[in-house]
């Protein structure tokens, strides 16, 4: 399999996945779904990478969604002996990280396009930071397709149920104002400005406690959609659980011996 679909680098305890197909807007192959998710696998499992950054080669798309083309014709993989690392989930699911329960943070630095699939992708990272020039849309029931890839699932989760259904069932694009007013990404940015606005996001991230970044981004998806008490409860077992930790201990240390508050700064282990 080529191995430049998908890139993935390390820096300072960050990884960047960029999608790397910036000719097709950054659309996705089944071979560029395959690489995306060992990338994944990877940083699941990279103990030099605390929280991931996911971008698009270019400055025209981010992901313009499915490649249409390869779907009305008979997919060509480059690797047939390649397995997925869950069995009976879609390269689909599995690129969106359904079902590969990653518990560091994963930002998206939207640069252009969310289409389809790629609109998909930025629904399943935890943050979007974009640039004024993104646009996003569920362009798949335009083509007779359903918005899929958790879209339908999460859109309703991110954004008021009338915008949800609106996005759902028109395919219509809005533009990176409009998807931060209702919710969908965090704050738009300059293009010059995007990386850097992510790597200081990320770099927050990295400056806590590795155990409990992880533990409350689990708990966060997991307390979704329950009732106020039930998420309460599994609340208190989760702080419990991050009470017995090093984290715990660390921080608590580092604020008892620092001479004032601006001077707390704890130094979390990660091996």
């Amino acid at each position: 399999m080529p191995s430049d679909l998908v890139r993935y680098e390390v820096s300072e305890r960050i990884a960047t996945i960029t999608i790397n197909r910036p000719e097709k807007r950054n659309s996705f192959t089944e071979n560029t779904r395959r690489q995306l998710i060992d990338h994944w696998m990877t940083f699941k499992y990279d103990e030099d990478a605390d929280v991931a950054i996911l971008t698009g080669a270019g400055n025209v798309a981010w992901s313009a969604g499915s490649d249409l083309r390869e779907i009305g014709t008979q997919i060509q993989v480059d690797d047939p002996d390649w397995r997925p690392p869950i069995e009976g989930v879609s390269t689909i699911g599995l690129a969106t990280m359904q079902g590969l329960d990653i518990d560091k943070p994963v930002i998206a630095a939207i640069n252009g396009y969310a289409l389809g699939f790629g609109f998909a992708l930025a629904l399943a990272c935890d943050i979007r930071i974009c640039t004024p020039n993104a646009r996003f849309a569920c362009t798949e029931v335009k083509f007779g397709h359903m918005a899929g890839g958790g879209q339908s699932t999460l859109l309703p989760q991110s954004v008021p149920f009338g915008w949800a259904m609106e996005l759902a069932l028109t395919g219509d694009q809005i533009d990176a104002e409009t998807a931060q007013r209702i919710g969908i990404v965090n704050r738009v940015v300059p293009p010059e400005q995007l990386m850097a606005e992510c790597r200081a996001l990320a770099h927050r991230m990295v400056e806590c406690g590795p155990t409990v970044v992880r533990w409350t981004k689990r708990f966060m998806y997991r307390a979704m959609g329950q009732t106020y008490l039930d998420a309460l409860e599994l609340e208190g077992l989760y702080y419990a659980r991050i009470r017995s930790s090093k984290d715990y201990d660390i921080g608590t240390q580092a604020f008892v011996n620092a001479p004032t508050l601006r001077e707390v700064r704890p130094e979390f282990t990660r091996h």
